[in-house]
């Protein structure tokens, strides 16, 4: 099974761990490493670590633009983590971000985002060409991230229109103006938190997350940092308390959850959406236990599974699972 991540922001990112952020001063680095990133990168690098603890997890398929000397090095980076993709060369640079944390206190992480290259029209269409011979094979697309500059913000709903005819499970989790219009192609499953959806919520005006689900999206996932995910399934609705890990880096570890999710769904299919759930929040757990994204060695997922805590809201279905 494949699962296609869009990955059409792809960064090189830079992390560096200082003791202390003083502005203004000069940092001597305790730890700095370089890494291909962007939310689709780290998806699919929590699925391939799932391969060895998951049976029948699936291969994940990175699909997007790389460029420049900038994007060299990506291919290069992504290789040597066995990370499978399909690019499309673009006249542009990749971007560079980077993410600065402070040792004795991981959550003031300070993550500075480079805008992204410029698309050219024929880049765009090469994509999609390769976007079109790629969907007949998977068995998920995940859309998720930024989108490159000259792309507009139905990009992703043309992913969800494309996988919906070939019955390939969606999931979105974007933001702003490309949620919106996207999440308006009705994908299977929506991943955002509560701060942006109270800001699609303004731009709407209608009572969201419930029209989508009206419409005919299967399940909404509204995390909240640290406090609990509020998930509405086929299966009912639950509330989900992650469990608590000494936090070294919160980056990526909504992808990460990501990633446990389609895991879940696509490995355990006979599984309730809790047992999904859980998998998810465990795997989001286990991101902010790592230094990078993905999931940290020193971790069981089996354990932290255990350790969530769900609470049934209603358990009246919506829709076949």
């Amino acid at each position: 099974m494949n699962v296609i991540i869009a990955s059409l922001n792809t960064a090189i990112e830079r992390l560096l761990l200082v003791e202390e952020q003083r502005p203004g001063e000069v940092h001597r680095l305790l730890d700095d490493k370089t890494l291909a990133g962007g939310k689709g990168v780290n998806v699919a690098r929590v699925l391939r670590q799932l391969q060895p603890q998951l049976p029948g997890a699936p291969e994940p398929l990175l699909l997007g633009f790389l460029g420049g000397a900038t994007g060299r090095l990506c291919r290069e980076l992504l290789e040597q983590e066995q990370l499978e993709g399909r690019w499309c060369v673009i006249s542009d640079s990749t971007r560079i971000c980077e993410v600065v944390t402070e040792k004795q206190a991981p959550e003031k992480a300070s993550v500075y985002n480079a805008a992204g290259p410029a698309i050219q029209p024929e880049e765009h269409q090469q994509l999609h060409a390769m976007l079109a011979k790629e969907m007949p094979h998977a068995s998920a697309v995940i859309c998720t991230g930024s989108l490159a500059k000259n792309l507009t913000p139905d990009e992703y709903g043309r992913w969800i229109t494309l996988a919906r005819k070939h019955s390939v499970l969606s999931l979105l989790d974007t933001h702003g103006p490309a949620l919106l219009q996207s999440a308006a192609m009705l994908p299977d499953i929506i991943k955002i938190n509560r701060d942006e959806l109270r800001q699609v919520k303004e731009a709407a005006g209608e009572n969201l997350p419930e029209s989508w689900l009206a419409r005919g999206v299967r399940c909404v996932i509204i995390t909240d940092g640290q406090r609990p995910t509020l998930a509405l399934t086929p299966d009912g609705d639950f509330e989900i308390t992650s469990p608590t890990v000494a936090t070294v880096s919160a980056v990526g570890s909504g992808d990460a959850y990501c990633a446990g999710l389609i895991a879940s769904l696509l490995a355990q299919p006979q599984k309730g959406w809790t047992a999904h759930l859980t998998l998810a929040a465990a795997c989001g757990a286990a991101n902010a236990a790592s230094p990078t994204a993905g999931l940290a060695s020193n971790v069981s997922l089996s354990a932290l599974q255990q350790a969530c805590v769900i609470r049934a809201i209603s358990t009246s279905p919506r829709s076949p699972a």
